[in-house]
């Protein structure tokens, strides 16, 4: 006996379209799997070979599948498992156990229709069903998205490790990758190393076991993977401590030949980790050249202007800052915003204020909207504890500047004849100050904020009329926004 539930695109249970019949409910897009009704509102009960059957009949593939069961298995579970691998756009296992459903998995992976996402949260495994799950994972064409972790502390031999490096190295379909400490433990060197230099990885994801201190990945090892000619790496997020450089990392030639001084291919990047201290993010920032997204989610940040040469100047690459938990008083905000008309590849800023200490002052508010109302690039400005005032203070401000202000307005008279914009770009410009979603990023991470790989999108920012009438006005009558 299992306890399930069916659930459609919104998370909506469908529990009640079930009972008496014998296929699954229109519009079911997640089915959940326990062992136990307790703590569990509604399920339903049902035999293994029911479910399975009903899963049989259904000619769609199901969105998410997540499975938090142990049991004695059975060949009618076994059965239910192979059905459920096949049907599974994205599978999440809690509690999975036992050689025979391990071997299952292996087969289902190996499978050009297996799932395309793996989320794997578990307890302990032995090292036999770590090299039948690692064996799946080398050889699948369908996972592109691997979500692992294993519960830090528990005894396995340093080889599973190793076993998990040599995988990821045979796999080819891979595309996102997230590893909690757990695993990164048994050989943090080898598995790093793999997935940066080995795989098709594009996002790395690299957290510690609920911001533990007790783990820290040396920064020489970072530095050695990442500033490579071959990393190809695009996101990194990093939600653990980065300890003093451990003995020297042995290089053969052709490494040494294509190690360089900084990372290039990484545009976005995120630290999370509140146990880091400023010297070591800032050091850990000097590794990347060309970054476009950076988040501090949860970190001890105090003061934003060693960011100047990623914000000002012709070298400048920042388009998205997003700031959350920090330790910035009052003064630095203040100066950071005082140099925000000179940050013109910024496009998205996210900052969280802190309580109690920016909370019962204004100023720093009013430095901020008359430089937002200043810069012509800054698109999205989010944040806590801004207030209503400030929001209309800079709406029209900011729409004038997705709408294109920086291409309308003219530096001076002299300049203007040479500034006009090409009757062929007015579409697009109008395009933009009515009908705009920011950003060019798309996706977004639901822990950060910040444009990543979750599944939820940035805010859609609507124009009034009023932003159209300035930019058709301004062209005509060349007046200027103040």
């Amino acid at each position: 006996m299992i306890y399930v539930k069916f659930s459609d695109e919104g998370r909506r249970n469908l529990n009640h379209l079930v009972e008496g019949s014998s296929a699954l409910p229109d519009g079911v897009s997640g089915i959940a799997i326990r062992d136990s009704a307790t703590n569990w509102n509604d399920p339903i009960p049902l035999e293994c070979d029911a479910l399975t059957q009903m899963l049989e009949q259904s000619p769609n593939k199901i969105k998410r599948v997540s499975l938090n069961h142990r049991e004695n298995v059975s060949p009618e579970y076994l059965a239910l498992l192979t059905s459920l691998f096949k049907k599974a756009d994205i599978l999440e296992f809690h509690t999975f156990e036992g050689d025979a459903a391990y071997t299952c998995l292996m087969a289902c992976l190996m499978q050009s229709n297996g799932p395309r996402e793996l989320r794997y949260w578990e307890e302990s495994i032995s090292p036999y069903q770590a090299n039948l799950f690692f064996r799946g994972i080398a050889f699948s064409t369908s996972v592109e998205t691997l979500d692992l972790s294993f519960t830090e502390g528990y005894d396995v031999p340093q080889n599973v490790g190793r076993a998990l490096a040599d995988s990821l190295g045979r796999n080819r379909s891979l595309k996102k990758l997230k590893l909690v400490m757990g695993i990164l433990e048994l050989d943090v060197e080898g598995i790093l190393r793999t997935a940066i230099l080995e795989t098709q990885v594009q996002s790395l994801q690299v957290l510690g076991q609920d911001h533990s201190e007790d783990f820290e990945i040396p920064f020489n090892i970072l530095r050695d993977v990442l500033c490579r000619e071959d990393c190809a790496l695009e996101r990194f997020r990093l939600a653990c401590g980065v300890g003093p450089s451990s003995r020297a990392v042995a290089m053969n030639d052709d490494e040494l030949s294509t190690t360089l001084l900084t990372n290039s291919s990484v545009k976005g990047v995120c630290l999370d980790f509140e146990f880091l201290d400023f010297s070591r993010i800032m050091e850990t920032i000097g590794l990347f050249q060309s970054i476009e997204i950076l988040c501090f989610d949860c970190t001890e940040i105090s003061d934003l202007s060693p960011l100047d040469p990623l914000l000002i100047g012709s070298n400048a690459t920042l388009k998205s800052l997003v700031v959350q938990t920090n330790d910035i008083e009052e003064t630095a905000v203040i100066n950071f915003f005082g140099k925000l008309p000179e940050m013109k590849r910024l496009r998205h800023f996210k900052f969280v204020a802190r309580p109690f200490i920016i909370g019962n002052n204004d100023s720093w508010k009013t430095t901020a909207i008359a430089a937002i109302r200043r810069n012509k690039s800054l698109e999205c400005v989010e944040g806590g504890r801004f207030g209503e005032n400030f929001i209309d203070e800079t709406k029209v401000a900011l729409s004038l500047n997705r709408g294109g202000r920086r291409a309308l307005e003219v530096e001076s008279l002299e300049a203007e004849s040479s500034s006009v914009l090409p009757a062929k770009l007015w579409p697009r410009v109008l395009e933009r100050a009515t009908n705009i979603v920011y950003c060019d990023y798309a996706d977004t991470d639901e822990a950060v904020g910040l444009p990543w790989d979750g599944e939820e999108s940035l805010p859609i920012l609507s124009t009034r009329v009023d932003v159209v009438f300035w930019l058709l006005q301004e062209k005509m009558v060349g007046q200027c926004f103040v």
